[in-house]
């Protein structure tokens, strides 16, 4: 008898031991990630692009909504405000999406950082805002792996006057960078099936 029980209670001790139920939920849920991650999946270019501008669209009036609130909220600090830094919720929108998430002006053109193909644009968006002329989003390929999504910022002159006030036209530009590995890790299998059937 004395052995029965003691083999249960070292049962029950291993037991005890060897589940930790917080540790077993956590590792599911990044396990549940990795598997989404690691899902094969057919993507097709127009599908790459479709769910570049979709996402660019959420991001930027994300972006846009939490830069504006930061502005209302704190006008004296526009230098650090408008370079996006100090503004969590942009922080999480880029590292959520893994993109980057910069908001540029006509002064960006001679920028070094930017390839060609980039510059041109900007330059395009700025004879655009010189000339009057309507300002639309946009999406450029950069080699096989990088998509450019550029929104032009016309609805709200706040953001302009403030972060561009040195530029006459006052050109305000989003730009959001993403990767298209990034992209096709974190879409969901079943959003590709609904792009599919339309």
């Amino acid at each position: 008898m004395k052995k029965n029980q003691i083999f249960i209670l070292i049962l029950v001790g291993f037991w005890a031991v060897s589940c930790n139920l917080d540790n077993r939920i956590q590792n599911s849920k990044e396990l549940a990630e990795e598997m989404r991650g690691v899902q094969i999946k057919r993507v097709t270019s127009t599908q790459t692009i479709t769910i570049v501008d979709d996402w660019g669209k959420r991001i930027v009036k994300q972006a846009q909504r939490e830069l504006l609130q930061a502005l209302r909220n704190n006008p004296t600090a526009t230098t650090s405000i408008c370079a996006l830094q100090q503004l969590p919720k942009i922080d999480s929108l880029a590292q959520f999406y893994g993109v980057q998430i910069s908001l540029m002006g006509a002064k960006d053109i001679q920028n070094p950082k930017l390839s060609a193909k980039e510059k041109e644009i900007l330059d395009a968006y700025l004879y655009n805002a010189e000339n009057k002329l309507p300002q639309i989003s946009n999406i450029q390929k950069l080699g096989d792996s990088v998509l450019i999504y550029n929104a032009p910022v016309v609805a709200e002159p706040l953001i302009c006057k403030t972060c561009f006030a040195n530029d006459p036209n006052q050109l305000a530009v989003w730009r959001v960078r993403f990767v298209k590995n990034t992209v096709i890790k974190k879409v969901d299998a079943k959003s590709l099936l609904k792009m599919k059937k339309k």
